[in-house]
């Protein structure tokens, strides 16, 4: 299989190589989906730098954390696939591969019509998006939700559920162009960061704490204006650390304005977990995303040899949503 491969940890975009190995094989109620499509996301990056390692069970030196393709061998015990489906869905790595291995309850169809482009840019960003906002946020109609790097992938699809669940959304991005797209998608309150002080401009249109649910992949930076600008009983959902791991409090604020703040991630559950969260996407998103009321957010689409010139691209935060990988 042809596949991409750390050779070693570091900064150096060149320790990213591009591999032949052998073929994989499915076993027990695991398939063997090969992958027409992938896409970038920021955990690559950090993996490469040895800073985000996989999890134990899942492929150490490849990254990759989506696919689409087609079910082409299947384990023993697999009873919901019987091959060729054109399925996608998550891993915890090994997607920069032609080949991969996951749980057949991980695999989920792709909508009839979908491209494989517009179906590798969802995954990701629409699984982990509804977890954050709806599974672990509680997210509900009226809400008012700050989405912070809106643009991205995880903050595009974001701001699509936020609008779809009749809640109201804010976002903050480090430009105008990044912000004026976000606007086609959904209807928000759109901030630059780069330009004005969020904490300042919520607290002018919206008042001094009136934001009930917070989807913030930036971490230490962002701490202390998330919690000013929380309502009591707000809920903050900590997905990234963009910024760093760590950052001061004082604690009289959580336990004044009796928040929640609630730390996530998909990448290291436990299969039950992962499955849920699969199956909740299938069964919350999916018919949306059929419907047309939802959207994958493409910035770009890559030959998978161009591997290097894509993931520089991320690295310099060029993109506005998904860089999808083609093989």
């Amino acid at each position: 299989m042809k596949c991409a491969v750390i050779e070693k940890h570091g900064k150096e975009i060149e320790n990213l190589v591009i591999q032949e190995r052998e073929e994989l094989v499915a076993r027990g109620e695991n398939i063997r989906v090969r992958v027409t499509a992938t896409a970038i996301n920021r955990a690559d990056l950090l993996q490469r730098r040895g800073l985000y390692p996989a999890p134990p069970g899942a492929p150490q030196d490849v990254p990759g954390l989506e696919f689409v393709g087609y079910v082409d061998q299947i384990g023993e015990e697999v009873a919901e696939w019987k091959g060729a489906e054109p399925v996608f869905g998550i891993v915890a790595g090994g997607s920069y591969a032609d080949q991969i291995l996951t749980h057949q309850r991980l695999a989920v169809p792709v909508p009839a019509g979908m491209s494989d482009t517009d179906a590798a840019a969802i995954p990701e960003a629409f699984i982990s998006a509804q977890d954050a906002l709806v599974s672990q946020g509680g997210m509900k109609p009226g809400d008012l939700v700050l989405l912070h790097a809106v643009a991205g992938g995880i903050g595009s699809a974001a701001l699509q559920l936020v609008h779809q669940w009749g809640a109201r959304a804010i976002g903050t991005a480090g430009s105008a162009e990044k912000l004026a797209k976000m606007a086609e998608l959904a209807p928000l309150t759109a901030i630059n960061y780069k330009e004005e002080d969020f904490q300042e401009r919520i607290q002018e249109l919206f008042g001094p704490s009136a934001v009930d649910l917070i989807l913030d992949t930036v971490g230490a930076d962002y701490w202390q204006k998330n919690l000013a600008v929380l309502k009591t009983c707000g809920r903050l959902i900590l997905f990234g650390i963009m910024s760093g791991l760590s950052a001061e409090t004082s604690l009289a604020t959580l336990l004044t304005k009796r928040l929640q703040i609630i730390g996530t991630t998909l990448r290291s559950r436990p299969l039950e977990e992962k499955i849920l969260a699969t199956q909740a996407f299938a069964h919350q998103v999916i018919p949306l995303i059929a419907q047309g009321k939802l959207q994958p957010v493409i910035d770009s689409v890559v030959d998978f040899d161009k591997l290097h010139e894509a993931t520089e691209r991320m690295e310099r935060n060029e993109n506005t949503g998904k860089i999808v990988l083609t093989f």
